[in-house]
């Protein structure tokens, strides 16, 4: 394997040098007579390492890279009744080794581009939204915006929302997801390719005011498919409820999913069931947080039924900072603690211990990509992971994440060659 030296404080350096004399966040509001406009955007620094990437089963073990992203955007509105919104993103990305992947780099794009109209209805809670959007429900576990890497997931989309009130919600699109290309004004999506639509609700569990709950159904067509080889297509649907809770100290994030359909000929049944529980101690010093996050995750894709469970669009750091594992074929329990010594300052500190759930079925890594093989029948421990944090809003708007990441390989990984993973994540965000 090569190795390649580090470029960390120099890397380091480079991200803390522009935190110097920046002005708090600000949104820009205009009126112009029954119009109003509003003008936004952000600017995120980071920069990112890896140790015996992808468990040193890639050709490359060692690699870091600092990158930039910038988007701008604005809303003109006129009244209730109609809102035009634009977003533009810029990305670069300096000293990866590693082939780049689309989300990486971007010349200036269009990332939103959308119209939404209140349609005339006896009640004012009915909207359409047509155009380039991201879409993002729940807490990410299959529909989020890819936060973390550089380049942001947006769909084309058409969407119609039904919002009676502020805890009521039901959703219904279709969509596709935009593909970036390295050039200017040249991201496009293809319906013909892959396309999701979906019907999602959110509203408040009966006689309760904190606890809600999702219930949703997505569909998807994936005409070239990872579980079909070959260029063959998928359809696969998935159904899912989510409890969770709106306001502390009580802190619930629990999910059930399953799937089914069919890819390249053969039936699909998996399915997934997270837990997310734990209490804000508010009356302790740094409002001491412990949770207790897990996930049951089904996998097997021995030649029969596809077991395999599908995560759609997650968000990057589903289990951790490292994103090192993908939410199919495993077991993760997750405890955890967040400390808060003042406002604006938040620690994480916590561990993952995984195993896969079938020997039967590969390591995925994300997008959902095979990072290996397992021992047919041999060790399901897939290791532990260390995870500490800290995020500091500094000023409005203004905030520095720091991130760590080591995963002890387990058995299941050694077996096949892998080796330990570290991650180290510095990033500066600047909102205006």
């Amino acid at each position: 394997m090569s190795r390649k030296s580090t470029k960390r404080p120099a890397a380091i350096v480079a991200i803390l040098l522009v935190l110097q004399d920046l002005p708090a966040s600000a949104q820009i509001t205009n009126n112009f007579g029954d119009w109003q406009a509003t003008f936004s955007g952000h600017a995120r620094t980071m920069y990112e390492s890896y140790h015996g990437l992808d468990f040193g089963l890639g050709p490359l073990d060692d690699d870091d890279w600092l990158h930039q992203r910038i988007q701008l955007g604005g809303t003109l509105s006129h009244g209730e009744e109609l809102k035009l919104g634009a977003e533009l993103t810029w990305g670069h990305m300096w000293g990866k080794e590693s082939p780049l992947a689309p989300p990486d780099e971007d010349e200036p794009d269009i990332l939103q581009a959308y119209a939404e109209i209140l349609l005339p209805t006896a009640s004012d809670d009915l909207r359409l939204k047509a155009g380039r959007q991201t879409l993002y429900y729940g807490s990410g576990r299959l529909l989020a915006a890819r936060e973390g890497a550089n380049q942001r997931l947006s769909h084309d989309a058409l969407l119609l929302s039904w919002q009676p009130d502020k805890d009521r919600r039901v959703d219904a699109f279709i969509a596709s997801p935009v593909r970036i290309n390295p050039g200017t004004f040249d991201n496009i999506s293809e319906p013909g390719d892959l396309r999701l639509w979906s019907l999602y609700s959110v509203m408040p569990l009966p006689r309760t005011e904190d606890i809600h709950f999702d219930l949703y159904y997505i569909g998807l067509r994936d005409d070239d498919s990872i579980f079909a080889p070959g260029g063959g297509h998928e359809t696969r649907h998935t159904i899912g409820t989510r409890l969770w809770s709106k306001d502390g100290p009580e802190i619930l994030n629990t999910e059930f999913i399953a799937q089914f359909g069919e890819a390249g000929g053969r039936d699909i049944l998996a399915g997934a069931a997270s837990l997310g529980i734990g209490y804000e101690f508010e009356d302790l010093p740094w409002h001491i947080s412990p949770q207790l996050r897990a996930d049951a995750i089904s996998g097997g894709d021995e030649g029969g039924t596809i077991h395999t469970f599908h995560p759609l669009f997650q968000a990057n750091n589903y289990f951790n900072e490292g994103g090192f594992l993908s939410p199919s074929n495993l077991f993760n329990l997750n405890p955890l603690v967040t400390l808060k010594p003042e406002d604006g300052l938040t620690f994480t500190l916590g561990v993952n211990f995984q195993w896969l759930a079938s020997t039967q079925d590969a390591i995925y890594g994300p997008p959902l990509q095979k990072l290996g093989t397992p021992v047919p029948g041999g060790n399901r421990y897939l290791g532990t992971a260390f995870n500490a944090s800290v995020e500091w809003e500094f000023a409005e708007g203004t905030s520095l994440f720091l991130g760590y990441t080591h995963h002890d390989a387990g058995k299941a990984l050694t077996d096949i060659g892998g080796e330990d993973v570290e991650y180290l994540q510095g990033s500066f965000r600047w909102e205006f």
